[in-house]
């Protein structure tokens, strides 16, 4: 931009070159009345310097802390500038389009008038009311393209995100969309969304998209609640059966350990045994190599000792000279009773 002042060349024709002089004679006796009347006789220079002043003054303003202001040169995009003092050429040769760029935008995408063409199809061939909203806001680096690269930013997101969801609950059961499914619903809906908005550079970020209401149709409501009571008593039998199984296959598996402890603890009860019966016979055998009679005489008194100590016996005394009546059931009950 030139620093020359364009009203003092020194020259006849105040208005520069290519402005003839009797352009300057018209304004003069257009505005001649005025100039010629009162205190500014005379001062034509000095008032067009102050307006000249004012307007170019006029290309100054404010840029709040949330907005950021695009600045348009004959239409066409220049440059974006920041919060602050900002300064354009005045009209009409630029002109800035405040643009808030932090608030949080959310479009709500409702199928409540329950027409049909408003339901999505659910990958299980059933149809669905589906309610849900789109959180987005401009992009810091993208008021240019939200600006310039579509009519309606706010139509073609409802559309898209419109599109979209119909796209992904299409693929995927009801049940899974209307239960545990939502939040994989959710994100898979942002990410195919936000994927459209910057393949048609609209300057648009999906902050997230919520489902807000996943319901059959109102026609069929009544029976698709039958059908669900239905399964969730399925699932409930099922959930028994299962824990029935559980308990089962737990107490079976406990039976069987304890049998099998029980076989290691007998298998090993018996190696013991063994073991000692070896060692006993081993030390015998030994102090029978060393004195054979008095071995066999002690290890015959041990098996009669064993023999005899738990069989009924009557000792008679070859005193006795004659008996003539011995009463063997009364002594051996009268025995038994004295071991008890």
């Amino acid at each position: 931009m030139s620093t020359k002042n364009p009203w003092n060349d020194n020259g006849d024709n105040s208005w520069g070159n290519g402005v003839s002089n009797e352009f300057v004679e018209n304004i003069k006796q257009n505005f001649g009345k005025v100039f010629d009347k009162g205190p500014i006789k005379g001062n034509f220079a000095g008032i067009c310097s102050v307006l000249i002043a004012l307007y170019f003054g006029s290309g100054f303003f404010q840029v709040q802390h949330d907005q950021c202001g695009v600045v348009l040169r004959f239409g066409e995009w220049v440059r974006t500038v920041g919060p602050g003092l900002r300064y354009v050429l005045p009209y009409p040769f630029e002109q800035v389009i405040l643009q808030r760029v932090t608030k949080v935008n959310q479009i709500d995408i409702s199928n409540s008038n329950q027409q049909e063409e408003s339901l999505m199809l659910t990958g299980d061939s059933n149809l669905a009311n589906i309610s849900f909203s789109v959180l987005w806001k401009i992009k810091n680096d993208g008021v240019e393209d939200f600006l310039f690269n579509a009519k309606k930013p706010e139509l073609t997101v409802k559309a898209v995100a419109e599109s979209v969801m119909r796209d992904i609950v299409g693929q995927t059961p009801f049940t899974y969309v209307q239960t545990e499914g939502r939040g994989d619903v959710q994100n898979k809906a942002k990410e195919g969304l936000q994927a459209i908005m910057d393949e048609y550079k609209m300057g648009i970020e999906i902050i997230r998209i919520e489902l807000q209401k996943v319901e059959p149709p109102a026609s069929v409501i009544d029976s698709f609640r039958d059908v669900e009571r239905a399964q969730a008593e399925q699932q409930s039998e099922k959930n028994r059966a299962e824990a029935y199984d559980r308990d089962t296959r737990a107490r079976t598996r406990g039976l069987i350990a304890e049998k099998i402890n029980n076989g290691e603890a007998q298998k090993e009860s018996i190696i013991e045994r063994a073991k000692g019966n070896v060692a006993r016979f081993l030390s015998a055998y030994s102090q029978y190599k060393l004195s054979p009679d008095i071995v066999s005489k002690r290890l015959y008194l041990e098996t009669m000792r064993n023999i005899y100590e738990n069989t009924k016996k009557i000792v008679v005394d070859n005193s006795l000279k004659a008996v003539s009546y011995l009463p063997l059931t009364e002594l051996s009950k009268s025995k038994a009773e004295n071991v008890k």
